[in-house]
């Protein structure tokens, strides 16, 4: 099926994490720039919109708050959209779509919900043979996105932008602390909501320790609410004692404090992906999960390391946690291993890399 009539009204869909959709804001804006006078929408969760603020590509943001589908999808279909462009292909999304009567309906031909679509872009995110960006603006070209000469890697760059009154009240955090202004100042975000295997406490301890002794700097761990007690057990075991700001920042506050820092740590995460898309330099720690591999979710932009164990080949797609085995794997990722990429990452010297450490086969 081809795309013949204007298009005049677009529905993104990416209601999923925070990090899923930072690596989506290169397809939207390729969509907006392929259809310039085009109404465009992202449907996404609330706890994201922080993300979208000051976006020239979107005209509309519609939060799905986990409603009643019918009544989610007569919200919609009120809107009169005339295609759909499904980048979280889960089986809400697909039926949202039908039940909107979206005529254009694009997204995966390989998920079962792909019986939803009638038009269909056949692609294994599972097989992690592309990064997620690119997963996206391929959905976004099957859509009539034009990619300057079919070269995807020309429209990857993520932009974010922080407000004002969220800069100053993330400058009055780090007054409060007497951190600002400060050089270099160091980020560290330690949680990682569940969603990807971590350094353990012990690490990011010494770390924090080898950064005040290595090279004097100042340091401040982020988190949630949920959070605080995490970066309170962390602290305890530091000599150093960081400033712990969990729980004292929304997003918007959060993008804003990222904003000062020159240098940000930690696991693969949405925060990561938000340090990234601020053109802040990035060292990420990694699991050694196929689904969860860099090669998919890495950060985005140049001057970024990626460390994680050397040798693993882990094909779960979630960790067996104490029923592996070799369940402390990260911690063949060591401290002086970061320590010795501070200097590095902080001036920017090189492209992303990804560093494998140990030897370790799963």
């Amino acid at each position: 099926m081809n795309i013949t009539r204007t298009i005049k009204k677009i529905l993104v869909l990416r209601n999923d994490r925070l990090g899923d959709l930072i690596l989506s804001l290169p397809a939207i804006a390729a969509l907006k720039d392929s259809y310039p006078q085009a109404y465009l929408a992202v449907l996404i969760q609330d706890y994201t919109r922080d993300i979208l603020w000051n976006n020239p590509a979107i005209d509309e943001i519609i939060i799905d708050q986990g409603q009643n589908i019918f009544e989610l999808a007569h919200q919609i279909r009120k809107k009169n959209f005339d295609m759909a462009v499904v980048l979280y292909p889960n089986w809400r999304n697909g039926w949202l779509c039908w039940l909107s009567k979206i005529p254009y309906r694009i997204g995966t031909g390989y998920k079962p919900v792909g019986i939803l679509f009638n038009k269909k872009v056949y692609i294994h995110r599972t097989k992690v043979v592309h990064h997620e960006i690119d997963y996206c603006l391929k959905l976004a070209e099957e859509a009539g996105a034009r990619l300057t000469d079919g070269n995807v890697a020309s429209k990857r760059d993520i932009i974010l932008q922080a407000r004002n009154e969220d800069r100053l009240y993330a400058q009055s955090l780090l007054n409060k602390y007497d951190l600002f202004p400060a050089s270099p100042l160091i980020g560290i975000h330690p949680g990682s909501g569940g969603s990807a295997l971590n350094w353990s406490k012990e690490s990011y301890a010494r770390l924090i320790d080898g950064l005040s002794k290595r090279y004097e700097t100042s340091v401040v761990l982020s988190g949630s609410a949920q959070e605080h007690d995490l970066i309170e057990q962390i602290i305890a075991k530091t000599h150093t004692k960081p400033i712990n700001l969990a729980g004292q920042t929304n997003l918007g506050q959060l993008m804003a404090l990222f904003s000062f820092y020159h240098l940000f740590i930690g696991p693969s995460t949405g925060p990561m992906h938000l340090a990234a898309g601020l053109g802040v330099p990035v060292i990420a720690l990694f699991p050694p999960l196929l689904s969860q591999s860099p090669d998919k979710w890495g950060p985005s932009g140049k001057g970024h390391v990626i460390l994680k164990p050397e040798g693993i080949t882990c094909y779960l797609r979630r960790c067996k946690k104490e029923g592996c085995v070799k369940y402390n794997c990260m911690d063949r990722i060591t401290t002086e291993e970061v320590l010795d990429r501070i200097a590095v990452s902080c001036i920017g010297k090189e492209p992303e890399e990804t560093v494998s450490v140990g030897n370790l086969i799963v």
